[in-house]
């Protein structure tokens, strides 16, 4: 891993502590290499960061976010589906389809936007494809 690629890691990971991130540990502890999932905290975050261990959080792509999900992300930017204003920016976005942006109302919800993201353990840094990251099991954050 290099030294940009552990500073993103870290940044993002920072940003999810309160969520309840889960992460596989990978340790060679001597002999035997082993591999087990925690829930991160910070003081594992610590303990981690001055370690020889691997670590990986599980995260969610953003083709698993149900309607329900990207509505409320859409409904946290104010982003209308459809297009209809006059007002709106046609822009494609990281998500591979089209959002319709307000000029210059949007913005103020952009930090909204992110702590929901993190909230349901989205991976919209691309740290999946980036292997900084591990696709998460179906059902691993069901808070139902």
């Amino acid at each position: 891993m290099t030294r940009e690629d552990k500073q993103l890691l870290l940044k993002d990971l920072c940003a999810r502590l309160p969520h309840g991130v889960v992460i596989e540990i990978t340790s060679d502890g001597g002999m035997v290499e082993a591999s087990y999932d925690m829930r991160l905290d910070a003081g594992l975050l610590a303990d981690l960061l001055h370690s020889e261990d691997d670590f990986k959080p599980y995260l969610r792509p953003i083709s698993s976010m149900t309607d329900e999900e990207m509505d409320k992300l859409f409904d946290i930017l104010k982003i209308d589906k459809d297009g209809k204003d006059e007002d709106w920016i046609k822009i494609n976005d990281v998500l591979g389809i089209e959002f319709f942006f307000p000029t210059g109302k949007w913005v103020e919800n952009v930090a909204e936007a992110y702590d929901y993201l993190y909230s349901i353990h989205i991976d919209f840094r691309g740290l999946i494809p980036m292997g900084l990251a591990l696709e998460s099991p179906d059902g691993m954050y069901k808070t139902k």
